[in-house]
């Protein structure tokens, strides 16, 4: 469902591109009256597939398929990529690669870039995975945690 302003700056670039293709270069306006166009509808949807990814709109059946998806076959692979949502004035890289660290198993390899953090190693289970990925998203300033988990106690459900 669009807001009233997306509403307003759609109906704006509809009313652009029809100015556009009725002047006299409609060959070249028409072109650019496309660009507009999905320049505006890839700007509505981006923030609809993010919150997807982030699990904001996913059903609890979805969030429950996507859960299983993120383990391998074996059940011995944790494996994804979510986006944090912190309020707070947000720490430089090395405040945050400090924090992970103090917050994380030791066996853990630690990057951080530009506020993405990525984590590789073995950990107990599946809870203490989710755990782990829970945490360093509540670290102001972390955007996006990918992670490569192995998981030493394989449960099967």
């Amino acid at each position: 469902m669009l807001i009233p302003l997306e509403t307003g700056m759609v109906a704006l670039g509809l009313g652009a591109a029809l100015l556009l293709v009725r002047s006299p270069k409609a060959g070249q306006s028409g072109l650019v009256a496309l660009t507009c166009l999905a320049i505006l509808l890839v700007g509505f949807t981006q923030p609809a597939l993010a919150g997807a990814v982030n699990g904001d709109v996913l059903t609890n059946d979805q969030q429950k398929l996507n859960e299983t998806l993120q383990s391998n076959p074996a059940d011995n692979q944790y494996q994804g990529i979510e986006y944090a949502d912190v309020k707070g004035a947000p720490l430089g890289d090395q405040e945050i690669t400090d924090r992970v660290e103090s917050q994380v198993p030791e066996n853990l390899k630690i990057s951080v870039s530009n506020g993405s953090v990525r984590l590789s190693g073995k950990v107990s289970d599946r809870e203490a995975a989710q755990a782990i990925v829970e945490e360093v998203k509540s670290i102001p300033g972390v955007h996006e945690v990918a992670y490569d988990l192995g998981l030493k106690n394989i449960s099967r459900k």
